[in-house]
């Protein structure tokens, strides 16, 4: 039997993300014997927050695995941040956020592998990873990992409709999750030849959590949270709302644990100042 675990938006690189809290950078230049001199580029308060925060996540699924169950854990896509939009957020060198997200995945794929498990990516934003979502394919190839657009898993039984790209009410009064549900549904009906509904339809890119709950009978859809606060753009898109941090974990039996959906209490995040 499996633990399921997905996560989403790492946007690794960015420098409001999930980052390594030291790492070694590529200035371009080298010493007098020919090796590279390196820059050391150090976390800041949130990001090491956000670090403790991914490594309470796959620590508690090695906890629910125990030597019982495998893990099979999927990506959703935007690993890493990228160069975008002329971003001053975000390491300059595509090359070491290759490297860093890498580092990051390494533990991932261990845990997997040590359960007989698999992880999975799916290409994310064309902006962050280069054209085809190039970068993220070249972290998959470097962890001997399958990176697709989007995918349809049957895990134990249960079936899972994944991918990057979904929709997601950015009020707390609007939500768009029971379309996409009823989308996946219509897609799978209208197939040829038809197919089963999935259990889940799992989508990131937008950053926050949206559910449909149980309002499509036999299917539930979830915008996924990331691993990233708010940069520039966030604050122009979603002014006042905090960016969620957390993933998602389905249990052995098909059911959903959400108990690292949202993790709170982010150092930085807008408090009231008393003048």
């Amino acid at each position: 039997m499996t633990i399921v675990a997905i996560v989403s938006d790492t946007h690794i690189g960015g420098l409001a993300s999930l980052s390594l809290h030291e790492f070694l950078c590529d200035t371009g230049e080298v010493h007098e014997d020919g090796t590279p001199i390196m820059q050391k580029y150090t976390a800041t308060l949130a990001q090491d927050w956000i670090y403790e925060c991914w490594t309470d996540y796959w620590e508690y699924v090695r906890q629910l695995a125990g030597r019982k169950h495998r893990v099979v854990a999927i990506h959703l896509g935007d690993i890493m941040e990228g160069n975008h939009h002329r971003t001053v957020q975000a390491m300059p060198n595509m090359g070491d956020q290759v490297g860093m997200a890498i580092e990051i995945m390494k533990p991932v794929v261990n845990l997997c592998s040590k359960t007989k498990g698999r992880l999975f990516f799916i290409r994310g934003t064309e902006a962050h990873a280069g054209e085809a979502a190039q970068s993220e394919v070249g972290v998959a190839n470097a962890l001997g990992c399958q990176c697709t657009w989007e995918s349809i898993f049957d895990i134990d039984g249960t079936i899972i409709d994944v991918a990057h790209h979904g929709r997601t009410g950015r009020r707390d009064w609007t939500s768009q999750a029971a379309s996409m549900a009823t989308e996946a549904i219509m897609d799978a009906a209208t197939d040829r030849p038809p197919r089963p509904q999935p259990a889940y339809v799992f989508r990131g890119h937008n950053h926050l959590v949206d559910d449909s709950g149980t309002k499509i009978a036999g299917t539930r859809a979830i915008a996924m949270p990331s691993w990233t606060l708010r940069g520039a753009f966030g604050y122009r898109v979603a002014a006042g709302k905090r960016a969620d941090v957390g993933g998602v974990i389905i249990l052995p039996d098909g059911a959903l644990d959400l108990s690292k959906l949202r993790y709170y209490a982010a150092p930085g995040q807008r408090r009231i100042q008393k003048v």
